[in-house]
């Protein structure tokens, strides 16, 4: 086997190795871990205060906790804040004197790695039982804390423009020297500067309309600039645009003069080393704020972060390079440079699949992970052709075929026909490699997509089911889907003899082992004859104990019991 075909032999089945390992997934958006009240919690009064405990720290916006009433009202309470105690609790206090009645807790944050989370409970004030579906009243409520239609894309758009931006400029500038074509180099670094102030600037601004669930115009929104400004992402996109406006200065003062010989200029060491620290600063602020900073140990998945995106910055960037100057002289060395650049994107686009995603046979489950698919499907058409494009380099026509000729006109004959298959040759080359610039551009697409989406999956249905009897009285009950966040308690009841017969009530309730946890009331609906439908949301993985009280008639009481193992 060839020695490239080697390699990438090599690197493909360490690629497949490493990403079919298995690993615990990292944590990559922020998650309520518990709350008082609790969820489903029934109160004698109402609270003074609403606290939240996420998984890592967040930062409130501005309405970043809600409270509404049965009716859809909003409720009146202080601005929610971080625990002086505790970065990753949220505290709202103000809650005034509540009337009996179901009440809805929504919340809205930002997590450590930028990301907007947002969900809501229920609890339920007064013992008189509540006479609206929870389920759908928390529905309305949050359907109207969302962001305006089209700020979602709008964000991938920006993310993508910025992602394009780096790599065009950083690869350019680091063959700047090496490219004849000058004035063309100097327009891809320029369009790449302007793609990543555009692009990051964008990002800021609809950043702050998105995470206050707001509308376009919240993008001009002082009150939405600091919000972001608070986060490490919107402090990494501020320190993103100064380093992109100290890299402009840096190519206007490098401009040739007259006098100067712009290749002497451009080689002197203090504007190489001042652009590649720039240029290092730089991916770094696109590291600071990607999933890998919310996850443990953060500083080395940021650091392989960044050493992802520089390699993919020399290897995709300097393809840009060559394609937009057409200048082929300079391949040679941009191969010499792939060579080790391609591998080492794919070694550590691997070490983040494996700590992020926990596996390949979790890829599928989630959205971040079927997207990942789709980048991983187009680097390797990007790698073949990159292939391809070597062996039309390595079958160049020889010098020595003019000397095999036998006379002057011969010769003459060699030199002409060697020159015309050189010259298609140079031009399928530019063709391929155009194909290879439109096919790496997807890939950024893919890679912008990817930033948004959470590598978490989902725990799998974990569906309970069993059958209780009690005297004369059977109860069949199903539990789905059994994980941590909302469930629904089906629960049939039958007698003995197989009689129907209308129950008088029916209540649930689950307590967890943890004394500190009261028990959860499970909002319960009857569906069908004897059919009931509890709802409940439990924020904590265990065994829990499910308790039916049915009264079939006014005179008894018939108490079911179970555990049911809920999982995370």
């Amino acid at each position: 086997m060839p020695p490239v075909r080697r390699r990438l032999a090599v690197v493909a089945l360490a690629s497949l190795a490493a990403i079919g390992f298995g690993a615990s997934s990292a944590s990559a958006h922020a998650s309520l871990d518990s709350s008082d009240p609790s969820p489903s919690a029934i109160l004698d009064s109402a609270p003074g205060e609403i606290f939240l405990d996420f998984n890592e720290p967040v930062t409130p916006q501005d309405g970043a906790v809600e409270l509404v009433d049965q009716t859809g009202a909003v409720v009146p309470i202080d601005d929610a804040r971080v625990s002086p105690d505790d970065p990753t609790v949220v505290v709202a206090g103000g809650v005034p004197d509540l009337a009996d009645g179901l009440y809805v807790v929504a919340w809205r944050v930002v997590s450590s790695d930028g990301h907007v989370a947002q969900g809501a409970f229920t609890f339920e004030v007064g013992v008189g039982g509540a006479s609206v579906d929870a389920g759908a009243l928390i529905g309305d409520v949050l359907s109207g804390r969302s962001a305006a239609t089209g700020i979602g894309l709008g964000l991938d758009i920006a993310r993508f423009i910025a992602y394009f931006g780096v790599i065009a400029a950083l690869g350019g500038l680091a063959f700047l020297g090496l490219l004849a074509n000058a004035r063309a180099a100097r327009r891809l670094i320029g369009t790449g500067l302007v793609a990543l102030v555009i692009g990051s600037l964008a990002h800021f601004l609809l950043q702050g309309a998105f995470s206050a669930g707001g509308s376009w115009s919240d993008a001009f929104d002082s009150n939405a600039w600091s919000n972001v400004l608070d986060t490490r992402l919107g402090q990494s996109l501020i320190v993103r645009l100064v380093l992109a406006a100290l890299l402009v200065v840096l190519m206007l003062g490098s401009a040739p003069t007259p006098d100067d010989d712009r290749r002497d200029r451009l080689a002197t060491s203090w504007w190489r080393s001042s652009t590649a620290l720039l240029g290092a600063a730089v991916v770094v602020t696109f590291s600071a704020a990607s999933h890998a900073s919310a996850s443990s140990p953060a500083g080395l998945a940021v650091a392989v972060d960044a050493l992802h995106l520089a390699a993919i910055a020399l290897w995709v960037g300097g393809l840009f390079a060559v394609v937009a100057t057409r200048n082929l002289d300079v391949v040679p060395t941009f191969s010499r440079v792939s060579t080790v650049a391609m591998p080492l994107a794919v070694v550590t686009g691997v070490w983040q699949t494996w700590h992020l995603g926990g596996g390949l046979t979790q890829l599928s489950d989630t959205e971040w992970g079927r997207w990942l698919l789709v980048k991983v499907a187009l680097v390797v058409v990007v790698i073949t052709l990159g292939f391809v494009a070597r062996l039309v380099i390595s079958h160049q026509a020889q010098p020595d075929d003019v000397s095999d000729a036998t006379d002057i006109s011969d010769a003459t004959d060699t030199v002409s026909s060697t020159d015309f298959d050189d010259e298609r040759r140079r031009r399928g080359l530019r063709r391929l490699m155009a194909v290879e610039v439109a096919v790496a551009v997807l890939v950024l697409g893919a890679t912008a997509t990817i930033v948004a989406k959470s590598p978490e999956v989902q725990a799998a249905p974990n569906i309970f089911t069993s059958q209780l009897v009690q005297g004369d009285l059977i109860a069949d009950v199903t539990v789905t889907p059994g994980n941590v966040g909302s469930n629904e308690i089906h629960v049939s009841l039958t007698p003995s003899g197989g009689t129907l017969q209308r129950m008088e009530s029916v209540t649930m309730r689950m307590t967890y082992p943890d004394p500190s946890l009261p028990p959860v009331a499970v909002q319960v609906t009857e569906s069908g004859p004897n059919h009931y439908i509890g709802r409940v949301a439990l924020l904590s993985a265990g065994t829990w104990t499910l308790e039916i009280l049915v009264q079939p008639d006014p005179s008894r009481s018939i108490r079911f019991a179970t555990d049911v193992n809920i999982t995370g």
